[in-house]
Order: structure tokens, then C-alpha cells, then sequence
């Protein structure tokens, strides 16, 4: 039979495929449909056929799994930030541990492997310590603030509510809105490279009770900006949380971006209010307390207590044998390292972006950790500048994970372990099967869930040598 774009077919869903969408199978083709759950029944439409698999979009939910629960969220049906919130949380964990345990089977060649029972998180709902949202205009070409469209590049939803970082954080943005509303400050177009407000980031601390919130714009600015800010500033500094008095607005920055063809991008931040950072604590399961300094621009966990779940379990493979020296690759803001210091001789983090090592050296101060140095750099390029023998190497790349270049040059630091934190599953299961050929064997993998009611699986693996 001859499949055609547009086709509506009767499906039904079997599982949860790598990246969200269900499965199901017609005349012989796999078909991916977002937006279902295993047990649907639903009418979907082709958007892509190949001779495998195809892509279709859900049409109608003919009939639904006996499963499926209401989400919480009456925005659920347009943002797509939450995929699984109309699934239950117990069930959204079974699907990521399977597929950890399938990515591990079929891209790194492991039968059996070794996955311990996935770590859920105790909070479904206000879990993210940072939110990024955008400036635009809704459908109906309305001021609107809040996430793009799932595959609109430019339509904005307008989030009146969410339950992902805070009601304190929607409560901020609900009064931006508003305020900005009135001014008539026109968004930016990136479509023609005009305009002027780009997006509004919100961080939390989750264990101190702070809040920073950054205005990023473009450099062309409105004559009444100054007057303006200065009220908007007011504000939101006087603005408390009525559900915990205890959180306040203690940092408020704009961020001008100068955008130029032919110029490389440059981003200024101007503190308006408050302090430089914001202070954020981890907690080791010693009983100590790691403090982190977070500037705007800083990349730091979302979920401050998944984080501190995810760490202590690296630091737990890492115990398991004393370490010298230890390599923490694409080490960030240095939190692992940080970690892991006390434990042993000397510790050297690399990382790309500056101010990422810049915030770690002044953590380490902070924390009065001395026996750790980061160095600025590409992680493939510096491996080959490294002169110490490591006995422990961490490594926690971005999705793409390592390069072939990369697992050999760590083949010749012959380390006895590598701890490989990866959020991820199919990457980290093709790269074990790298490191597998140079005589590493995965000991045992840890899924964690670091974000609920999404596919997101981080994971930590253990490789002995």
C-alpha cells in the first residue's frame, strides 16, 4: 500500500520511543506520534514516510490509555515543556530506566547491562532552579511572554502559570508582562534583526531563598528605558513571595546584546539591583555544605536537589578506591570537582567557556578548596597539553559526547576508572562500546531523573579498567 503525507491512520501506541513520542506500528513501518502514551488508541497524520519509520501528528485520541491522568497544567496541550505530565510519575520512571537499559543493548552492544533502579525526584512540580522565557507575539500577534510554539520558530505562548520553577518565578513574570505590556517596548524580530526585548531569565536558589532575574534586550533602546527600568526595578525589589516570606528578588540585571554583521556578538551586563551573584548551596552526604556564587551567565544544575543526588553518586563510584590525581572534564562551573577534592590529592577541571572557570576558581576559593586548578580550553585539545597520570577521570560532555579522538587520548592516561555523567543514553552507550575496546568495563549505571514530566534521563556510569 502506497503511504501518503496528509494520510490519517488508526494507531495505537505500544511505547515510549528515545525522545518522547510514542510508537506505534502500521502495515509493517514503525510510526512516531508526540504527544501519545502507550495504550492510546488515536488517529494520526503522516508528516514524514521513509521505508522503515515514519512521523505523524496526532489527530485524535480515540481512545485513551487507562493510564492517562489530567494534567496539571491548562497550557499542557500548546508548550510541549512537560511531555509526560499527562502520564504518571511511576510510569514515566519505568520508561526512562527501559530506556537507558535498551540504548545500552542496542548501541552499546551490553546485553544485560548493569542499570540499578532509576533515582526519582521527590518534587514532580517547582523542581527548576532557572527558567528562560521569551519575548514575542502570540498567534493572534498579541504581546506575549513565555515559551516559543513547539515547532514555531517565532509564535510565542503567553504563560499565565507554570509549575516548573516556582509560583514566586510566574508571579515575576505576570508583573513583567504586565508592566512592559503598558510601555509598548516592542519585542525583537529575529526573523529582520529589529527590535528590542529578547527574553527573561529567572533563577532560584532552592536552599537560599534567593532570586535573580535578568532582562536581556538589544542595544536599541527606547528613549524612556532609563525612567522606565528605574520603575520596574522599584518594584520588583519590594516584591515577596507570599507562600515562603522568606524568598526575595536580591539580584535584578540587564544584559544589552550588540549584535553587528560582521562583528562578533557581545553580551554587557549591567547590574540594576543587588547583589553580583547568586548564592546557592549543595549538600554533601557527609553533611557538609558546598556554597556556589552564580553569575547570570553561569551554567549551573537546574535541579539543585536532583544535582546533589547526581554528584554524591559520582562522589560514591569515585570512593570506592583512593585517587591521586583526578581529571574532571567539561567540568563546568567545577561542581563535581568540588566534590570530590576533599577526597584526594589534586584535581584539574577543563572546560571551554571562561566564565565558567572563572566562577569555578572563585567557588574553590569560596569553599576554601585549594587542591584544585582549572584550565580554559577545549577538552580535545588540552587533553593532549596534560602531562599528569591520572588515576580518576571524569568526564560530563554535552549530548553529542566524546569524540573518537577524545576516548583514545583517555586510553593512554591508562586510568584505572572513568566516571561518565551523560544526560544522554545513546551517546554514553555508543562511547562505553568505544572505551570497552581499550579494556574498560561498565560496572554499573545510574539513572537519575533530573527533570519530571520530561524524556530527560541524566545518568551516571562506572567504567573499571
Amino acid at each position: 500500500m502506497n503511504l501518503k503525507k496528509g494520510q490519517v491512520i488508526d494507531l495505537e501506541i505500544e511505547k515510549i520511543a528515545f525522545g518522547g513520542n510514542g510508537l506505534g506500528r502500521y502495515e509493517g513501518r514503525v510510526v512516531f506520534v508526540p504527544g501519545t502514551m502507550p495504550g492510546d488508541k488515536v488517529k494520526a497524520a503522516f508528516t514524514k514516510i521513509k521505508d522503515d519509520f515514519a512521523e505523524a501528528d496526532l489527530v485524535e485520541v480515540v481512545q485513551k490509555s487507562p493510564d492517562r491522568i489530567e494534567p496539571k497544567c491548562k497550557f499542557f496541550d500548546k508548550c510541549g515543556g512537560c511531555q509526560f505530565q499527562f502520564m504518571p510519575y511511576e510510569m514515566q520512571l519505568q520508561i526512562k530506566k527501559q530506556q537507558v537499559i535498551d540504548s545500552f543493548e542496542r548501541i552499546g552492544k551490553l546485553k544485560n547491562p548493569p542499570v540499578a533502579e532509576i533515582i526519582g525526584c521527590d518534587q514532580q512540580y517547582y523542581y527548576r532552579n532557572k527558567m528562560e522565557f521569551s519575548f514575542g507575539y502570540d498567534e493572534a500577534m498579541k504581546f506575549a511572554v513565555g515559551m516559543h510554539l513547539p515547532g514555531r520558530r517565532y509564535d510565542i505562548l503567553d504563560l499565565t502559570e507554570c509549575f516548573l520553577e516556582s509560583d514566586f518565578s510566574a508571579k515575576i513574570v505576570n508583573i513583567i508582562r504586565e508592566f512592559i505590556g503598558v510601555t509598548k517596548w516592542p519585542p525583537f524580530k529575529y526573523s529582520i534583526g529589529e527590535g528590542f526585548l529578547q527574553s527573561l531569565y529567572i533563577r532560584e536558589g532552592k536552599r537560599t531563598n534567593e532570586v535573580m532575574i535578568n532582562l536581556v534586550t538589544s542595544d536599541d533602546m527606547p528613549s524612556d528605558f532609563d525612567e522606565k527600568m528605574e520603575e520596574l526595578v522599584k518594584i520588583l525589589s519590594e516584591l515577596r513571595d507570599e507562600v515562603n516570606p522568606a524568598k526575595k528578588i536580591t539580584s535584578i540585571y540587564w544584559t544589552k546584546v550588540i549584535s553587528r554583521r560582521g562583528v562578533p556578538k557581545q553580551k554587557r551586563e549591567t547590574l540594576l539591583y543587588g547583589k553580583r551573584t547568586l548564592t546557592e548551596k549543595l549538600a554533601l552526604k557527609n553533611g557538609d555544605e558546598l556554597t556556589f556564587e552564580i553569575l547570570p551567565q553561569a551554567f549551573f544544575q537546574v535541579n539543585t536537589f536532583q544535582a546533589e543526588i547526581l554528584y554524591n553518586q559520582v562522589a560514591d563510584f569515585a570512593l570506592k578506591k583512593s585517587h591521586g590525581t583526578v581529571f574532571d572534564l567539561f567540568c563546568g562551573t567545577g561542581t563535581i570537582g568540588l566534590f570530590l577534592a576533599k577526597h584526594v590529592e589534586q584535581v584539574f577541571g577543563v572546560e571551554l567557556i571562561l566564565d565558567a572557570v572563572r566562577t569555578a576558581r572563585e567557588n574553590a576559593q569560596f569553599n576554601k578548596i585549594f587542591n584544585i586548578d582549572f584550565l580554559v580550553g577545549d577538552v580535545d585539545k588540552i587533553l593532549h597539553q596534560l602531562k599528569d597520570r591520572p588515576s580518576l577521570i571524569v568526564v560530563d560532555p554535552p549530548r553529542a559526547g566524546l569524540t573518537k579522538g577524545m576516548i583514545g587520548k583517555l586510553n593512554d592516561f591508562d586510568a584505572k576508572t572513568i566516571i561518565y555523567v551523560s544526560c544522554n543514553p545513546a551517546t554514553l552507550a555508543r562511547d562505553c562500546n568505544l572505551l570497552s575496546e581499550y579494556g574498560y568495563k561498565v560496572g554499573e549505571i545510574v539513572p537519575v531523573d533530573m527533570f519530571p514530566n520530561s524524556y530527560h534521563i541524566e545518568c551516571v556510569c562506572l567504567l573499571e579498567r
